[in-house]
């Protein structure tokens, strides 16, 4: 199996003979920025901008080799830091239409409209402005040729990995597709962009086509000098197109077998960050193991059922604290909110907070409501009000109600 962690690396080397020496400076850089902005924020205050920002410079660190881009973009960052007065940079910009004023990347723009569409249509609420930045993908024709332009790197030429880009648009045009609440809020209520069937077709039948054959995984493809394009197995866009499409997809014995062969992969090309597990990826791969239950011979269950059982224990005795905290990770999250919401959901989606048998085991947890109750305790004394804080005791009150 290719290493593309080291296959990337090697091709960032060859456009950049510094690429490792930038990269480490530059990240030596962001790091106390990004402990700053999570001090900041423990204290009740968005700072919306800041969080973009930050967010941008992790993409241009984590996909490019453009230093001179990243460093100005570090500077504006820890400018913003001083200023707290930042819930203008949440708001719908009237111009456009987008959301994420402060990103200059444009498929960031499309990451944050669909987690503002979310929120609109929880609540009922139409957009105040047409969705014109939608433009480049606003026909079936442009949306496929974008999506043809970034689903294959050539770094070694460009230094440029297209993978984040074409995760973030095609998990947003799956949620739009196939996410039957989005689909309607869309048909509904956005103006300045027609989700007709005929785009949902176009869509659905490029995403089947970009489904490889062999893993049974979707995921970037990067040309090489040597070895031709090569077809990344990627956890985290394979997720997304499983989720949102409710697991109505091909090849799941392929899916099955390659879920379980690159546990001990770097992310995204398998379940580790950091030589370790992580809650987020953890949930992801149990919901990829549940959709495709049925779909599997008894082997594949009980390899899938041993590696849950493996991430639970660590879950709990390796990512939380005694009072049901979680362990944040700034190097992956972006928020403390955001540790909590993927423990939360990892938990929840293998089934450590239900009274009934979950689907990978025999019998159901004896103290996960008392577990569920002790993080929505620790949430609430923490102050945690972000979006993602406020989604993972959403889900822990689902799950064991309200425990005062």
């Amino acid at each position: 199996m290719t290493n593309f962690e080291q296959l990337i690396s090697d091709q960032f080397c060859a456009f950049d003979a510094n690429y490792l020496s930038q990269q480490a400076t530059f990240e030596a850089q962001l790091a106390p920025l990004q402990e700053k902005l999570i001090a900041i924020q423990k204290t009740g205050s968005s700072m919306a901008a800041s969080d973009q920002q930050m967010i941008e410079c992790k993409w241009f660190l984590s996909y490019t080799a453009d230093w001179k881009t990243l460093a100005g973009k570090l500077a504006a960052f820890e400018k913003s830091l001083d200023n707290p007065d930042q819930d203008w940079a949440s708001q719908q910009v009237a111009i456009d239409g987008s959301w994420g004023p402060c990103y200059d990347q444009w498929f960031l723009k499309v990451d944050a409209m669909i987690d503002a569409v979310n929120t609109l249509a929880d609540e009922g609420q139409a957009p105040k402005y047409p969705f014109l930045f939608l433009a480049p993908i606003a026909t079936p024709q442009k949306m496929v040729a974008w999506l043809e332009s970034q689903k294959t790197s050539h770094i070694f030429a460009d230094g440029l990995d297209r993978r984040d880009a074409l995760g973030a648009v095609t998990a947003t045009l799956s949620q739009m597709c196939f996410k039957s609440e989005i689909r309607d809020y869309f048909q509904t209520h956005v103006k300045g962009f027609n989700l007709s069937d005929d785009y949902i077709a176009a869509y659905k039948k490029w995403l089947d086509d970009w489904q490889d054959g062999q893993s049974g995984y979707w995921g970037g493809w990067f040309a090489t000098a040597s070895d031709g394009v090569l077809k990344s197995p990627d956890l985290s866009l394979t997720f997304h197109n499983i989720s949102y499409q409710h697991g109505k997809v091909d090849l799941w014995g392929e899916i099955f077998a390659t879920t379980l062969a690159i546990r001990d992969q770097a992310y995204p090309f398998g379940w580790k960050h950091n030589d370790d597990f992580n809650n987020h990826n953890n949930y992801d791969v149990t919901k990829i193991f549940d959709l495709g239950w049925s779909h599997v011979d008894d082997a594949s269950q009980k390899a899938a059922s041993d590696d849950i059982g493996l991430v639970l224990d660590w879950c709990l005795t390796k990512s939380m604290t005694p009072d049901g905290g979680f362990i944040d990770d700034p190097t992956f999250y972006n928020s403390v909110g955001a540790a909590y919401y993927y423990g939360v959901s990892f938990l929840d989606q293998a089934g450590y907070f239900a009274t009934a048998k979950p689907f990978w085991t025999d019998k159901p947890f004896a103290d996960g409501p008392a577990l569920c109750c002790k993080i929505q305790k620790k949430i609430k004394s923490e102050g945690l009000d972000d979006a993602e804080a406020k989604a993972a005791l959403e889900k822990l009150v689902d799950a064991c109600g309200n425990c005062t």
